[in-house]
């Protein structure tokens, strides 16, 4: 008799598995889990989704070869090799035959152009969403000699440590702009010939606007967008998003915004119906100043700011490496020229012209102000948000220009020779929520270079579970980073004169008790990692 499937009575296998499987914790006895053992636990569900996503890959795989690849090829649809083995997946599974079509094509482009890929997820390093971010991002690759390179050096990557979604594209994007930017340089050519606006009606009176421009064009209308939303007093009772799409409207048709709070003394309102403070101003471009009234046009009245790393070789033609648009990720140097040729861009050195080379080919500048040994130079500043180009909590993807510079190791106040210091290797760019954390919720983290000079970076939570970093920065992108060093302060500022003698005082503060258990954790975690202290930089 055939097969069938259908509900069953009988107790999944699942429900059988060994605890080992899913972190050792028995679920009925979950709630006297240690915290610790229950995040590890959930690390191995992680693997475990990985593994059965390899699986399914894999039986997918030999489906195709059953029902596609050994079947004479036509073109009929009903019965075409392709459809028949989709139309049996949809079935099965209850999807749509696109979703099916997918899964195949995931499938093989895995098991045939992405082995070693493909190994990493069967072996947990990286999940089903990451996979597909691989195939999406290596299609370029396809059917070319340096594909099984490609695929060895991703994996290689893939198995140093852990990428957040926007660390993992450039990750990808890297590898393949170094083998062949000629191909990359077509892609964008045809992705741009492609641009254009669409309008899809949706239910319910609603209609979504796509409009699809070069990565720059979309960056400076996004924040003037983002500029226009925020003008409402912290009464409007609009979300971000509703705000966000009166504001595009509000741009594109040259009609009000204004603050729907619905007070009389809204302090936004009167700045809004008369936005035109600078009767000089020839906002919309078109060789008239703005008047009263036009809020649309006015009301951006903001500086857009896009960064666009690259090295002095590409800018002046001599070379053709990727360079990296911050809030977009990586970009072929013909993209770079591009924007450093648009009349509003200004080019800035991370390193001054001048400045003298050490002996070993670094280059050495100031770390910190000479007036505050705590406050960091504008180069060390921006040579922080270049290294990382996101902050620096494992998964975040907020961009390093949106974050707080912020000393990884804390800075004593105190004292500043004994610890915490203003330079390179002690600092990085965190978003406010990561770093309002680490300051006052209890969490630490740790910034070294291993044994091969890469930067590594963890984070470890008030319970101490160490949580390893990002495995790449920016370095791996422009590896002249590794050339600049940054002076530590000479000297600690003068003493408090106002320290009255007769007080009793403790032997050390509150403050500095803290910062001297941190740097014993920090230790202590370097330790049980096998990695020696910090370099000193």
């Amino acid at each position: 008799m055939p097969s069938s499937v259908g509900s069953s009575a009988e107790t999944p296998l699942w429900r059988g598995l060994p605890a080992d499987y899913v972190g050792d914790i028995d679920l009925d006895q979950a709630d006297d889990a240690d915290i610790n053992d229950l995040l590890l636990g959930m690390t191995d569900i992680d693997r475990g989704h990985s593994y059965l996503s390899y699986t399914d890959y894999r039986y997918a795989a030999v489906l195709f070869d059953h029902l596609v690849a050994t079947r004479e090829h036509t073109d009929g649809y009903v019965v075409d090799g392709f459809a028949d083995a989709a139309t049996r997946i949809a079935q099965l599974r209850t999807m749509t035959r696109h979703q099916a079509e997918v899964l195949l094509d995931e499938a093989i482009t895995l098991r045939d152009r992405l082995p070693n890929v493909l190994e990493c997820l069967g072996d947990g390093v990286i999940t089903q969403r990451q996979a597909r971010t691989i195939i999406t991002g290596t299609d370029l690759i396809d059917g070319q000699d340096y594909a099984p390179l490609v695929d060895a050096q991703i994996a290689a990557r893939l198995r140093a440590g852990s990428y957040s979604a926007q660390r993992l594209r450039d990750m990808v994007d890297r590898i393949i702009f170094r083998q062949d930017p000629d191909a990359v340089r077509q892609r964008r050519k045809d992705a741009l010939d492609r641009r254009g606006v669409w309008l899809d009606n949706r239910r319910d009176g609603t209609a979504e606007l796509t409009g699809v421009m070069s990565a720059e064009n979309a960056r400076i209308a996004y924040a003037n967008i983002e500029t226009v939303a925020a003008r409402v007093c912290a009464h409007d009772g609009r979300t971000k998003n509703q705000r966000l799409s009166d504001a595009e409207f509000a741009l594109l048709s040259g009609s009000d915004f204004t603050c729907e709070c619905g007070r009389d003394d809204c302090p936004i309102t009167a700045a809004t119906l008369d936005l035109d403070t600078n009767p000089d101003t020839d906002s919309d471009g078109d060789g008239e100043r703005g008047s009263a009234g036009s809020t649309a046009v006015v009301a951006v009245a903001a500086k857009v700011v896009i960064h666009v790393v690259t090295d002095e070789a590409t800018l002046a033609g001599r070379a053709d490496n990727p360079g990296y648009m911050d809030g977009h990720g990586v970009i072929d140097g013909a993209h770079v020229r591009e924007l450093a040729a648009r009349p509003d861009a200004r080019i800035a050195h991370l390193i001054p012209p001048g400045t003298p080379m050490n002996p070993d080919g670094t280059f050495t500048l100031p770390g910190s102000l000479p007036s505050d040994p705590y406050r960091p130079t504008t180069a060390l500043d921006t040579f922080i948000r270049i290294r990382h180009g996101y902050c620096s909590e494992p998964g975040c993807g907020k961009s390093a220009w949106e974050c707080d510079g912020e000393h990884v190791g804390e800075y004593n106040h105190d004292n500043p020779a004994a610890g915490g210091q203003t330079t390179s290797e002690n600092m990085n760019p965190k978003c406010r929520p990561w770093h309002l954390l680490k300051t006052f919720g209890g969490w630490l983290d740790d910034m070294w270079r291993d044994a091969s000079g890469r930067l590594r970076t963890q984070s470890i939570t008030p319970e101490g579970l160490v949580i390893d970093g990002e495995a790449e920065t920016l370095e791996d992108l422009f590896p002249g980073l590794r050339r600049m060093r940054f002076t530590a302060p000479p000297h600690a500022p003068p003493p408090d004169s106002s320290h009255n003698p007769q007080r009793p005082t403790r032997t050390r503060s509150r403050t500095a008790n803290k910062h001297a258990r941190r740097r014993a954790e920090r230790n202590r975690n370097r330790k049980r990692n096998n990695e020696g202290p910090p370099p000193p930089f």
